[in-house]
């Protein structure tokens, strides 16, 4: 974690995103030495048809990121007869301890989970009534499980609860992570028209970039894809 705080300074990121709970204490204390913000924790639980049911480390999570400005990246994973009833449930609670801390909550769409669409995560994220619930948009689980939706309109329509969108090389038409998850500067997906429409709609939020099973060294693709990113946000024309 030393290292690679080091070497996202040298680089020129923002930041860090999707810190999973074990490991926050450690990103905490090497990304405050550096002066990069950690934007983020993925935590989650798991819905069933009568309970639900999450590890106490998210707790502890939510309480160290008490006074700063981050997210909550919540997933809810599918249970036997998952219910949204249970669902909204689970999200109120996390909610309730968030805004004690001072934190704002996005439901994380991920495949084959409860909460799988962006489109679900809307549904939940507005039956819970939190004023500090929103959603994300994952560019590379929005490709596999909506490969004939219309991100345009889909980005739109979530726009009243968009907090926060994440975005990576992608093939259009791609099946596995292999190509739905690459360096930003490869793949067929339009990152310049996805940025410029981001802008269009009035996105505010950050944009992170995905970097989940990429096999290229972090030292060579976050480099690429910085700079790739930098390229498609000057050719959208945000500023």
């Amino acid at each position: 974690v030393e290292e690679g705080a080091r070497e996202m300074k040298k680089m020129g990121y923002a930041g860090v995103g999707s810190v999973h709970a074990n490991v926050l204490e450690a990103f905490l204390k090497e990304f405050d030495a550096v002066g990069l913000k950690v934007f983020s924790i993925y935590v989650g639980g798991k819905v069933g048809a009568d309970s639900y049911a999450y590890d106490a480390s998210v707790t502890k999570a939510i309480r160290m990121l008490k006074g700063r400005d981050a997210i909550v990246e919540l997933y809810l994973q599918k249970g036997k007869g998952s219910t949204d009833a249970q669902a909204v449930a689970f999200v109120k609670e996390i909610a309730e301890e968030a805004e004690k801390n001072g934190l704002r909550v996005i439901l994380y769409p991920h495949s084959n989970f409860h909460v799988e669409t962006i489109g679900d995560a809307v549904r939940i994220a507005k039956a819970s009534e939190c004023g500090n619930v929103g959603v994300a948009f994952n560019l590379c689980h929005f490709l596999k499980i909506e490969p004939e939706s219309d991100w345009r309109k889909t980005l739109k329509d979530a726009k009243p609860l968009l907090w926060s969108v994440s975005t990576c090389g992608a093939d259009v038409g791609g099946t596995n992570w292999s190509t739905l998850i690459q360096p930003l500067d490869v793949g067929s997906f339009d990152q310049t028209a996805f940025l410029k429409h981001l802008r269009e709609i009035g996105y505010t939020g950050d944009v992170g970039n995905q970097c989940y099973g990429i096999k290229i060294p972090s030292k060579e693709h976050l480099p690429r894809s910085l700079a790739a990113g930098k390229k498609h946000l000057a050719a959208s024309g945000a500023e």
